[in-house]
């Protein structure tokens, strides 16, 4: 059987920088702090932390 090859690295960990991008990224299309620290494996104030860090965390809207 032939393995096909692949072009995606999922098993390479990512940057600090990239965490953070893709943090923002999500934030910024609507998902909630919650969701993103579940799906990146982060703790909910880490999620925060790198939001405010780049001044585009707007809090809760409640």
């Amino acid at each position: 059987m032939l393995k096909k090859p692949s072009i995606y690295h999922y098993n390479r960990p990512i940057s600090l920088e990239e965490q953070k991008r893709v943090v923002i990224n999500l934030y910024e299309s609507g998902i909630a702090e919650e969701f993103i620290a579940l799906q990146l494996d982060l703790e909910i104030p880490a999620v925060i932390g790198i939001l405010k860090e780049y001044n585009i965390y707007k809090g809760n809207s409640k």
